[in-house]
Parts: structure tokens; sequence; C-alpha cells
């Protein structure tokens, strides 16, 4: 397991010397692509990666236990722009993505993702989220797709998702609500209502931007 600390420490490091944006968000819980899947555990949650205004980009997320601060879970990504216009279409890799048990046992999942995105205006945009994920060293996989609209009006702007999981019959709909209070400083509420099983989580947090 120290070997495998090193490794994303020293990727840590390597990433952020070479970022073109990076953020740090102190929150009262974690982060999963996957709504219900978010931690209600605090966490540090940074992000940091290349200008996405090219075709290729590459992505870190990190997300770092507040009450030891070791890693909960790294990911890094790999995105292309397929289409950039109006319409936007991403597709991308999480090569791989690691996930670090309390006890430091590291589990190991690729993934691939489609991201669309469409302005009806200014403010109001459409799209939706497919990540497919499969365990290396588990027996993990599912297929997770997301409907979303985001208003954004002065300085808040607001997520709305609506989501299924093939895993266990999930689904669910979740609400983000960031308000930008400058340019570097940003808070964010996030809740999420799993219709499936009734779970309700939810998050505060506040994000400071490089």
């Amino acid at each position: 397991m120290n070997k495998t600390l090193l490794v994303i420490i020293t990727s840590l490091f390597s990433t952020f010397l070479h970022a073109q944006y990076a953020n740090f968000e102190a929150s009262t819980g974690g982060f999963s692509f996957i709504p219900t899947f978010t931690s209600k555990d605090p966490h540090l949650i940074i992000n940091a990666g290349t200008n996405d205004s090219k075709r290729l980009s590459f992505h870190l997320l990190s997300t770092i236990r507040l009450s030891n601060l070791t890693p909960r879970g790294v990911v890094f990504i790999s995105r292309y722009k397929l289409v950039d216009k109006k319409l936007k279409v991403n597709i991308g890799v999480h090569l791989p993505a690691l996930q670090i048990s309390k006890d430091y046992l590291v589990d190991t999942f690729f993934a691939q993702e489609l991201i669309t995105s469409y302005e009806l205006s200014k403010s109001v945009s459409i799209g939706t989220f497919y990540l497919h994920g499969k365990g290396k060293n588990n027996d993990f996989e599912a297929n997770f797709l997301a409907f979303n609209t985001t208003i954004t009006k002065g300085d808040f702007s607001f997520v709305s998702q609506l989501y299924g999981l093939d895993l266990d019959n999930t689904y669910g709909i979740s609400e983000t609500i960031t308000y930008k209070i400058n340019k570097k400083i940003d808070v964010r509420g996030f809740a999420n209502k799993t219709i499936s099983n009734g779970k309700f989580n939810w998050t505060l947090g506040a994000r400071y931007n490089l």
C-alpha cells in the first residue's frame, strides 16, 4: 500500500506542476459522479487539469478524508471534443479510477463517458451524461445515465439531474446550487434523493480557485 500511496502523491504533484487550472473544496461530504454514492464524511475535493478549450484535455479529481488526511479516491480523466458548436459532445476515459478504503485497500476501475450539452439560451442549457464503469481487481460493473438542466442567474447556478443506474434498479434526482462570491471563491450545496430506496444525502462546501 505504501507504494500505491507514493504513486498517488507523485501523480498529484506532477499534475499540479502541469495544470492550467486547479481548485480545492472543503466539503461536509465527498463527491461521486453517481449521486447516490456520495460520501457523508467530510472531504477535501481537489480538481486540476489542462484547459478544456482544446480538443484534447486531461483532468484529475481527488477526494481526501479530512478526518485523517488520507486519499479516498483518485480519478485520471482524458476527454476529447467530438463536436464543439452549440451542441457539444465529449467522450472521455477514466484511466484509471482508484478507490481507497479506510484499511488502505485499493480498488481499481476503468470507465468510459459520453457528455452532451445544448445551449437553449445564455442562461439555460440541457445535457446528458453517460458513464460505464468496470472494476479491474473487483467484480463491479455498472452503467449510469443522467439528464441534466443548468440554469445561471447572476452569481447563482442551478444544476438539476434525473438519473438511473443499472445496479439494484437505482434511480433518483439531485440538485446542485452554486453561489459565486468572487472570482476565486464560491460555495455549493448538493442534495440527492435516491427515489428507488428512499435514501437522502446532502453536502455543503466552499471552493477556492487558483
